[in-house]
């Protein structure tokens, strides 16, 4: 049986990840695909602005087989850390494709420049970043442009760095799977697709123009997606209360985000105390150095607690499936040699799973829906089959 995955967060899905599934699907042949799905945040450390669960649904009605959770300790976590779940978990199950989109499909530029950014050539150049007040992310891109002509254009494109950090983890992980390169600039609208991204659907969303949103969107997804844009969107920040009482409450913790090495925990610390809001706390705590990205992202992380990610993936939890997929189900169980669950009960204690129940607790803070809001959803949600 051949097996493709995608590493998602469909924040909210759009007709481009549909295409993306499809494409997916008709240049691989492949008997299913496997969607591993960000959570409650966003690798950025936002909250998502449709319902978890929602988008569960979506992903399958949109063209997965099945989804399986990206943990929220990968998730909201770096790329380099979103990448060690997202791959981490497709290598245990033993996807033989990994199909992400990209601003590039030249696949040479991709493996070389992966290559430079995990040799120990441009070592020196980033460990001298810091000190100089340069952010890493303009210190990468400055020694790579050095050392291999265009990297910096490639670089500057966000799914392109998370391509690039696929590769690298596959390479540590000795995982060789087929690799499936769409386009972000594919012709959606040439093959019955549309363009616009997730965050021009995020704007609409927030003014109101939901149905003028769904219309873009294949009618197998449309209906769900005008439904959740009725039931609860999150709001584009932490709650303030929330965040601001858990960060003044860290005394004596160490925090385990790789965002707040070289000071930066102690810095939102100090801004935490004297900040009315999230949003006036990240503009103190900015600085040349510190990008406003990675402190969004470490505010989310100190608020939540969450844990070191492991190296080792420590669970597999399907959130849901088609009603056809029993075979690929079955499939995906005996590759993961046990690490495959789809009983929440079955994770209690475990700390990874924890952290998961936090953030999708602190979601359901950040919208104004009764139903979201209330604590424990993680273990109260039903499985997923869909039609």
């Amino acid at each position: 049986m051949k097996i493709a995955g995608i590493i998602a967060e469909y924040n909210p899905l759009h007709a481009g990840h549909v295409y993306h599934m499809d494409e997916t699907r008709r240049r691989t042949r492949c008997d299913g695909v496997v969607c591993v799905l960000g959570g409650a945040f966003t690798q950025r450390g936002l909250p998502a602005v449709m319902d978890k669960f929602a988008r569960v649904r979506m992903a399958l009605a949109g063209g997965a087989d099945a989804v399986i959770e990206l943990p929220a300790v990968y998730a909201a976590r770096p790329a380099q850390i979103f990448a060690l779940g997202g791959v981490g978990i497709l290598a245990r199950l033993g996807a033989d494709v990994l199909s992400f989109g990209c601003e590039t499909e030249d696949a040479g530029a991709l493996f070389r420049l992966s290559e430079l950014i995990s040799g120990a050539e441009l070592k020196p150049a980033l460990t001298g970043a810091a000190p100089n007040g340069m952010s890493y992310p303009r210190a990468l891109a400055a020694a790579a442009e050095k050392a291999l002509p265009g990297s910096a254009q490639l670089l500057a494109q966000p799914n392109t760095v998370l391509a690039l950090e696929y590769l690298s983890e596959a390479r540590r992980r000795r995982y060789c799977p087929e690799l499936l390169i769409v386009r972000r600039t594919a012709p959606y609208n040439a093959s019955g697709y549309d363009t616009r991204s997730a965050s021009g659907i995020r704007n609409m969303l927030r003014e109101g123009r939901a149905r003028e949103a769904a219309a873009e969107l294949p009618e197998r997804v449309s209906t769900l997606f005008l439904r959740e844009a009725e039931a609860g969107l999150a709001s584009e920040h932490l709650p303030d209360e929330c965040a601001l009482y858990a960060l003044r409450s860290l005394s004596g913790w160490h925090s385990c985000s790789p965002d707040c090495a070289e000071g930066l925990e102690m810095r939102i610390l100090k801004a935490a105390r004297s900040a009315p809001g999230t949003r006036e706390l990240i503009e103190n705590a900015k600085c040349k150095r510190y990008t406003r990205a990675r402190i969004q992202r470490a505010v989310s992380d100190l608020t939540l607690r969450l844990p070191e990610a492991p190296r080792e993936i420590p669970y597999i939890r399907l959130l849901g499936m088609r009603k056809d997929a029993g075979k690929l189900v079955n499939e995906l169980s005996l590759r993961a040699g046990g690490l495959l669950v789809s009983d929440p009960v079955k994770l209690a204690g475990d700390p990874v799973f924890e952290a998961e129940c936090r953030a999708t607790d602190l979601w359901g803070l950040c919208t104004r829906s009764p139903a979201y809001r209330i604590c424990g959803r993680e273990l109260t949600e039903k499985f997923i089959v869909a039609d």
